[in-house]
């Protein structure tokens, strides 16, 4: 509705109250609902943008890893490498698809506040303008009937501005719904631990160092080092072997 109507629809419904001599029951319920729709829109264009980040940069710059490692990369590692990537890719297609559809609800329910908003800012000045006519009237010999036309105009007022909010209310309710079935595997995901069968038993994933000497402590001072009797095995490469071999 914006930040300027709201004020005036509120300001509107208080008049016509006080007007009438009688109080609008629904009226704390709409002032909690005119919130500012600019606000809402422009976070769900937040929410777009970051989907729109996920969607060029980290794309090219996988694409440019897995094509490196094609060059350099034996093949295990490679394999590797790449159904790593792949998934980490199909993941981001799922968080951006989160993103994308959590902006487009951010901005359908902004909408909707703001059709609200101008349709109680709308319904605000028919009201406040016919209970002047009805007031005016109440100094006339009609006074009587008058007063018994904004006794009923002020129920129906309410009855009508109870209805809109409700409508409204039933409608966020669904959305926070829809929003929490979005996120709820992205919740899920963060609290996954494997347990029975695929448990991990941290005290037995130790590394063995008995075969890697370059991983032991280094000893005390003058007794050979770790790496004594070690033989480095290098890559294989096409050298010629020393001369006279």
């Amino acid at each position: 509705m914006g930040k300027h109507a709201a004020p005036k629809a509120v300001s509107n419904l208080r008049r016509a109250q006080l007007l009438a001599g009688g109080g609008l029951l629904a009226l704390t319920l709409v002032e909690t609902l005119l919130v500012d729709d600019e606000a809402i829109i422009h976070a769900a264009n937040n929410w777009l943008a970051l989907a729109r980040e996920l969607d060029g940069g980290p794309k090219r710059l996988i694409a440019l890893m897995l094509a490196e490692s094609r060059e350099t990369w034996i093949a295990d590692d490679h394999t590797v490498f790449e159904d790593a990537a792949v998934t980490f890719q199909s993941e981001l297609e799922v968080l951006r698809g989160t993103l994308t559809d959590t902006a487009g609800l951010l901005d359908e329910i902004g909408a909707t506040f703001r059709d609200f908003g101008w349709a109680v800012f709308a319904f605000s000045v028919t009201l406040l303008a016919t209970t002047i006519s009805a007031a005016a009237l109440t100094f006339t010999p009609a006074g009587p009937q008058a007063r018994l036309f904004l006794r009923a105009l002020m129920q129906a007022a309410d009855k009508i501005l109870a209805a809109w909010g409700k409508a409204l209310l039933a409608y966020l309710s669904a959305a926070a719904v829809i929003i929490g079935y979005l996120w709820r595997k992205e919740i899920q995901m963060g609290h996954v631990e494997p347990t029975g069968a695929v448990a991990i038993d941290f005290t037995q994933a130790t590394i063995d160092v008995d075969r890697a000497p370059t991983f032991k402590k280094p000893g005390p001072p003058g007794t050979p080092p770790p790496t004594a009797g070690f033989d480095w095995i290098a890559p294989k490469r096409d050298v010629p072997l020393p001369y006279g071999q």
